[in-house]
């Protein structure tokens, strides 16, 4: 992602790595047609020019059912997604503040008291 301010860092494309195990990049690769060689790299630049492709073709009016589709897995699997456990700092202000907040109940806190 290039810069968009003087003071930002440009980054590479880290934010759409997945894990090489799920074989997702190269699934995708392989249903649009690019293979890599056994054992080699695909050719240069191929990811960013399909994703690239795909900005073009989704960004088209025709493609408005495939967009949908893609839209509602892209919702089903962030509801999958685990939510983080929210993080309370060892103060007694923070815990109270968790408890008013919903961040934890109170049955949770007289739990962990009592584990104590």
């Amino acid at each position: 992602m290039p810069a968009t301010t003087t003071d930002q860092k440009g980054t590479a494309m880290d934010y759409l790595s997945a894990p090489r195990s799920d074989g997702i990049v190269k699934s995708l690769m392989t249903l649009i047609g690019f293979t890599a060689p056994k054992g080699g790299r695909l050719p240069a630049g191929v990811k960013l020019d399909t994703l690239k492709a795909l900005l073009e073709v989704l960004a088209c009016e025709d493609a408005q059912d495939v967009k949908a589709m893609v839209t509602q897995r892209v919702v089903d699997y962030q509801a999958l997604r685990h939510v983080s456990t929210p993080k309370v700092s060892a103060t007694p202000e923070s815990i109270v503040q968790a408890v008013k907040s919903g961040k934890i109940s109170l049955d949770e806190l007289k739990a962990q008291l009592e584990k104590l």
